[in-house]
């Protein structure tokens, strides 16, 4: 029974792991010897589900009932460590002592070590003695290994001093260090990623954000955080990178044709010195940190994508030419440029030819290199204002993506008044003025609100904006006439037709602004904008974006899309059948609503971990918010060859009962169910859903239910 718990905890079936504890730990003849391993097993589950306190209490259990000094070690770290979470310090340093004190290993005394210095200066010990401490570790040769562990607690360490640049240097020696594991990379590439990120250095924050997800194991609880923040901060990052190149080809289209040419004949020579391989997310980071992304850089990047762009010939491969420069070296010695230079009697040319005709041909290799260097550099006044153009949108861009994308009112402000303060004659200025104006009142600086106010009202009186803030009545009855929002929907919807999805996307952030409150087509603008970032950013932006669908605009048919599609992204190949009426009237369901009726959730391909927990979860709603009712739950496989298990809720009196459990779930979906978001919720009667057994699918069923159950008032 011991480990057939076991078993179900690796399998994610917590839920029947915790039934078969229990009834162990209550039979009376469960042999004493068994009882540590008992405890302990406890402990695992209650700590994968959230209990540490409970879990606490498993692993005194598990000590007092133990008799390996090894396992007690083992425990008491745990204990240390659960304590630490809940900043209880002085708990958890007497059990990392009494860790130590066994002194079952050196790794888990190191360890103990470790903590007990963090959990000192949190506690509000002398920082600096708790630094030296730290430092004597690393000078110790037994700690070699331990290097990049010693440095990240440091880097905690200057941080909760407020010491940044401290903490970033004590990071980047972490990850330097020897024998660093890739747990403790991800650790040190995270934390670097929260300092970029509470900076609002969101280019360098990005890079991080991918290197930590490069090294975070696959079953990481962080990742789908972690890789929402990245997929939010790829718009942000790609922006800004616009911003940056075409600032740098602008720059250098004002230098004389002297400079210019000094600054080609610079890059062609760093190219020279360093082999041309892709620079990895993390490298391009760490150069950033040590200040080496720069202008050079910034235009040596571009070149090498035009030149990846435009030919696969072997000699634009610099690794391949200096290889064949140094092996026919070898071979033949230095030899002159020449026809029939393997012959001994050459009289085609002389020396003084031979020389004129290389250094000619030398000086024309260097010319055209010279000139595929500059050739991405404004030169002329259309080109110049191409380049300013680029840059208009993505400041305007970034400013709306810092508001709706991560909620930064403070950095779109700034964005928005660079934006006007570098082109005050934008085209895009009332739509900038407006985010300006709703950053203020965000912000709750009623000053600065007013003074936009103001400023719309005044340079463009006759805008929607203007109308709206001079008179909100007559400004919606306008709005009722001529709805813009649609006519910008409509016009987003055409570029999107015709494959211009990023001309698509922008026009509906600026349609966006345009809402006042709330719109009917709201929820089309989020879907559609979700379809242009999925042709654009890739499937973990397109997954995030249909999630804030799902998550935004429940009950509606947007929802129902954004559902179906993440069904198919994870491998529903129904998930978009429709059931015709006249397949409809094929089945053998009926109505029966005074009859005993049932709620069933119908999840989609859920991993084995996460079964228990979905349960856990419903069995807590229906604890809080249905405990009178005392209705019961059970797990059915709907089609096990594709994954679809069923929830099944029992008993509801009727229909309306039922529905109203339903209408509950509506309102409270994160409560119900927030830890899985691929479902579908229906209310049945015993008669339908031995049909839909029979079926295997709910295809039908939901034609049925959304005709019979969803388009009837129930009060």
């Amino acid at each position: 029974m011991l480990w057939s718990g076991k078993n179900l905890i690796e399998r994610g079936k917590y839920y029947e792991a915790q039934t078969q504890f229990r009834e162990l730990e209550k039979d009376p003849l469960t042999p004493s010897k068994i009882l540590p391993d008992l405890y302990a097993s406890m402990a695992d589950l209650q700590i994968k589900t959230g209990k540490n306190d409970q879990a606490i209490e498993s692993l005194k259990n598990a000590i007092a009932t133990s008799k390996s000094k090894k396992k007690k070690a083992r425990y008491y770290y745990i204990i240390g460590q659960l304590y630490q979470k809940q900043n209880r310090y002085v708990n958890s340093n007497e059990y990392f002592a009494k860790c130590y004190k066994i002194k079952s290993s050196y790794d888990m005394t190191f360890h103990a070590k470790l903590n007990t210095f963090l959990n000192d200066a949190k506690a509000g010990e002398n920082t600096a003695s708790v630094k030296s401490g730290l430092l004597k570790l690393i000078k110790d040769s037994k700690n070699a290994d331990y290097a990049g562990e010693i440095y990240f607690t440091l880097a905690q360490l200057a941080l909760q001093e407020n010491q940044h640049i401290e903490a970033e240097q004590y990071l980047n020696q972490s990850l330097l260090s020897a024998n660093v594991s890739t747990g403790q990379k991800a650790d040190s590439y995270l934390m670097l990623a929260t300092l970029y990120f509470d900076k609002q250095n969101y280019l360098k924050a990005k890079y991080y954000y991918d290197s930590t997800l490069l090294n975070l194991a696959k079953a990481d609880p962080r990742r789908p955080e972690l890789s929402a923040t990245s997929a939010n901060l790829s718009e942000i990052a790609a922006n800004l990178e616009v911003i940056n190149l075409q600032d740098s080809l602008i720059r250098v289209s004002s230098l004389s044709v002297k400079d210019k040419r000094a600054l080609a004949l610079k890059i062609k020579s760093e190219q020279k010195n360093k082999s041309i391989e892709p620079t990895t997310n993390a490298l391009r980071a760490l150069q950033m940190n040590r200040g080496e992304f720069n202008l050079n850089e910034s235009l040596s990047n571009e070149i090498e994508k035009q030149k990846q762009l435009t030919s696969n010939f072997f000699a634009y491969d610099e690794r391949l030419k200096n290889r064949g420069r140094s092996e026919f070296k070898d071979l033949w010695g230095n030899r002159v440029l020449e026809d029939n230079w393997r012959r001994e009697d050459k009289n085609s040319f002389t020396f003084e030819e031979i020389a004129t005709k290389t250094n000619e041909e030398n000086k024309d290799s260097l010319e055209a290199d010279l000139a595929a260097i500059l050739r991405g550099i404004p030169s002329n006044d259309s080109e110049l204002e191409a380049a300013h153009k680029k840059i208009q949108d993505a400041m305007f861009n970034l400013g709306v993506l810092y508001r709706e994308k991560i909620n930064n009112y403070l950095k779109s402000k700034n964005t928005f008044e660079n934006l006007i303060s570098q082109y005050p004659g934008t085209m895009r200025k009332p739509d900038a003025l407006y985010y300006l104006y709703l950053n203020c009142l965000d912000l709750n600086d009623m000053g600065c609100t007013n003074s936009y106010a103001d400023k719309i009202k005044y340079e463009f009186p006759d805008s929607r904006y203007g109308k709206y803030l001079t008179d909100p009545d007559n400004a919606k009855k306008e709005f009722i006439k001529k709805d813009d929002v649609a006519t910008g929907y409509q016009a987003a919807y055409d570029l999107y037709s015709k494959s211009k999805y990023d001309e698509a996307f922008n026009l509906l952030q600026v349609t966006k602004t345009k809402i006042i409150n709330q719109h009917t087509l709201s929820p089309k603008i989020a879907l559609l904008s979700a379809f242009c970032v999925g042709n654009t950013q890739g499937k973990e932006v397109y997954i995030n974006a249909l999630r804030d669908v799902v998550a935004n605009y429940p009950s509606t048919t947007e929802e129902t899309k954004a559902k179906e599609i993440l069904r198919f992204i994870k491998g529903d190949k129904d998930a978009f059948l429709e059931v015709s009426s006249t397949d409809l009237e094929k089945t053998q369901f009926k109505l029966e609503d005074d009859k005993l009726h049932y709620v069933v959730v119908l999840l989609f391909q859920p991993e084995d971990k996460l079964m228990d927990k979905i349960k856990i979860s419903i069995a807590d709603y229906n604890i809080k918010y249905h405990k009178p009712e005392n209705l019961k739950m059970s797990v059915v496989d709907l089609d096990i060859e594709n994954n679809l298990p069923l929830i099944h809720i029992k008993k509801f009196e009727n229909k309306e009962m039922a529905m109203k459990y339903y209408r509950g779930v509506e309102r409270k979906p994160k409560e119900f169910c927030g830890v899985f978001e691929n479902y579908e919720m229906y209310v049945i009667n015993q008669s339908n859903y031995r049909e839909v057994l029979k079926l295997k699918s709910f295809k039908e069923y939901s034609s049925y239910f959304k005709a019979n159950y969803l388009n009837t008032e129930i009060k």
